[in-house]
């Protein structure tokens, strides 16, 4: 069977089952592509985790069997994700794209929530295969605008949006984030969600993430000196502030960079995003105000990243007005906080002062 890549309604490479055979376009082509690559390595990060219990009712849904069998997925995913361009189809088709990504409100509830309302067996558009990552989430459209919805308990919401108000507050180049309940009329059951607004814009820029430049290498002294040169300061920040929020879930599909659609020039790196798993997602986040812990040994173990931070520390008393800021940000009005804040606060502020004196 042979295949085209697409990028819109361009071709820009050719492979069949055993992998790319042709390139066409390499400057829009993902970062990862060279001829005889197997397909799986980049179609691997665009398939949907079927460990997450709804993956597998959306599976279901739309009589696919296995992740696996790799015709099937493009077959029924085409490879879409919402926030870059990149498909693909079988080379004797002449699919519209546009159509592809078209929103279904029944598959989202599915991968949402693991069912739908509406049960009308609709599987046009898009099929939220592309929605990756190990929490039950679905993109929904919005006012003309995507929405990743995702699920997680108390802990993992009140840490990712501590995490977004606080790096709004230092003027961080953040994605945006808010928290949302849901109170199906069905069941009268209420679900609580962090929802974040699609950072590409509908994919007027293409995302691409780490994993297609440095495969599973997450360390920074690995990528450092492989990044792009205008990259490497926004992305030891990143380190930085992932030492502050006690962010220990930075893997190669959470970071990444911004291409332009047109020429597939890199424009910079992407909004930081995902700290659900972060300050007290994984229980109380400790330091040791003498000895640090994981996350400042590795930062000043590298001599890129004490460097630039030296040269760009926020002022301590930025740090504490959005330690302020995100603690009152994140109380909801007419409700009653069942969280202690006070572990945040003290954390992000010792590690501050520890990173500081030692840089």
């Amino acid at each position: 069977m042979g295949y085209k890549i697409m990028h819109r309604d361009k071709v820009i490479a050719l492979a069949d089952e055993n992998g790319i055979t042709e390139i066409i376009d390499k400057a829009l082509c993902p970062a990862c592509f060279a001829a005889g690559m197997p397909l799986e390595i980049w179609l691997d990060n665009r398939i949907v985790d079927i460990h997450r219990s709804h993956s597998r009712k959306l599976f279901k849904a739309l009589r696919l069997r296995t992740p696996d069998d790799l015709g099937q997925v493009i077959d029924i995913g085409h490879g879409i994700s919402i926030t870059d361009n990149w498909w693909i189809q079988r080379s004797d088709e002449t699919l519209d794209y546009r159509s592809l990504k078209k929103y279904n409100e029944e598959l989202a509830d599915i991968a949402l929530y693991g069912a739908s309302a509406s049960n009308s067996g609709d599987t046009s558009g898009y099929r939220e295969l592309g929605t990756v990552g190990s929490y039950e989430k679905a993109w929904r459209y919005i006012d003309d605008a995507w929405y990743m919805f995702k699920q997680g308990n108390t802990q993992e919401l009140i840490s990712e949006y501590y995490a977004y108000l606080f790096l709004k507050a230092m003027g961080v180049n953040v994605a945006e984030y808010e928290r949302m309940s849901y109170t199906s009329e069905e069941t009268g059951i209420t679900s609580d969600f962090i929802v974040s607004k699609d950072f590409t814009d509908n994919a007027k820029v293409d995302f691409e993430p780490f994993c297609n430049y440095f495969s599973d290498h997450d360390e920074p002294e690995y990528i450092i000196p492989r990044l792009d040169e205008k990259l490497i300061t926004p992305y030891v920040m990143m380190i930085f502030y992932d030492a502050l929020l006690h962010n220990d879930d930075r893997h190669n599909q959470n970071a990444g960079v911004l291409r332009n659609s047109t020429t597939g020039e890199i424009i910079g790196l992407a909004p930081y995003f995902d700290y659900n798993l972060g300050l007290i997602a994984t229980g109380v986040p400790r330091i040791d105000v003498e000895k640090g812990n994981i996350f400042t040994d590795n930062f000043l173990a590298n001599d890129v990243c004490r460097t630039i931070l030296k040269a760009n520390l926020p002022k301590r008393e930025k740090i504490i007005e959005a330690i302020g800021a995100a603690s009152a940000g994140v109380r909801i009005p007419g409700t009653i906080l069942l969280v202690k804040l006070d572990p945040i606060m003290n954390y992000i502020r010792d590690t501050y002062d520890y990173l500081a004196n030692h840089i």
